[in-house]
């Protein structure tokens, strides 16, 4: 039943509606965060821009970032969204939120705070959609946390049925369970040969516990005759097919980075060659 200027609607049955974990969720509440986008894109003097377009504001459902030159100017930036999620009868968790300063800053910014007198606490690294962005000398990801949930996800496997299973179904389950875990949002993030390493030394680790061996020439064969892929060639194999479809979208994104994303793709697209010459 609605109510407007004390004037009541006629009661209706709700006989269908959209649970929280849905994958309609982030479409719908998006329409209806919609408006910040656009006041926020208003504020052209504070906030930054890529080839003339406007990356201040970055939204997922209710994951948002904001995007400043200064620290003043984020200020401005995070009251006006503020303002409008009041409107909208929301407010921001200022337990949940934090601030990044990149490339690394030595000196001290000044605080951000709610209009309640919250402060938003400044940290060298945060957590957007399952990522961990760090402060650095340029955009760089962390994957200590990845490796935590490889870890967790495979002794949980191997806790249930690692001594009942055969060796050809606990691989069959680490490739479609733990490497996703370990991979996670990788397609899209900056990585060197020295994190791939590190990333590799982890799925040695587990192959060694699994097929209790120490010898690295042992996990090698095991590798190749359970045809079981290193890291690299699971990344570059995400990497190939998120860039496909990047080049493609016709989003805003998209096209700011589609020259970018074009060159990388042709590179990975020869590293894969490489795998199966």
């Amino acid at each position: 039943m609605g109510c407007y200027v004390f004037l009541f609607s006629f009661p209706t049955c709700m006989r269908c509606s959209l649970e929280r974990c849905s994958l309609l969720s982030p479409y719908f509440f998006a329409s209806y965060i919609d408006d910040i986008v656009d006041i926020v894109k208003k504020e052209y003097h504070l906030g930054c821009y890529i080839k003339g377009h406007c990356v201040t504001i970055l939204l997922y459902a209710d994951d948002i970032i904001l995007i400043a030159p200064t620290v003043m100017g984020l200020q401005k930036l995070f009251n006006i969204v503020e303002s409008e999620l009041a409107k909208l009868d929301m407010k921001i968790n200022a337990s949940k939120s934090y601030c990044i300063v990149g490339p690394r800053y030595d000196s001290k910014c000044a605080d951000i705070s709610t209009s309640d007198g919250h402060v938003i606490e400044w940290t060298d690294e945060i957590r957007y959609l399952g990522v961990f962005i760090v402060c650095d000398k340029c955009f760089s990801c962390l994957f200590c946390h990845a490796k935590r949930s490889f870890y967790r996800s495979f002794n949980a496997i191997f806790g249930k049925i690692g001594r009942i299973a055969s060796d050809d179904v606990l691989l069959q389950l680490v490739e479609t369970k733990c490497i996703p875990a370990l991979l996670y949002g990788l397609d899209a993030c900056p990585i060197n040969k020295a994190q791939i390493n590190s990333l590799q030394y982890a799925v040695t680790g587990m192959l060694m516990k699994l097929f209790k061996t120490k010898s690295k020439d042992v996990i090698q064969d095991c590798t190749y005759y359970f045809n079981f892929l290193t890291v690299e060639h699971y990344l570059f194999k995400r990497k190939y097919n998120f860039l496909f479809n990047f080049v493609r979208n016709t989003s805003t994104f998209s096209y700011i980075f589609n020259a970018e994303a074009r060159d990388e793709l042709a590179s990975v697209s020869e590293k894969l060659c490489a795998y199966y010459v």
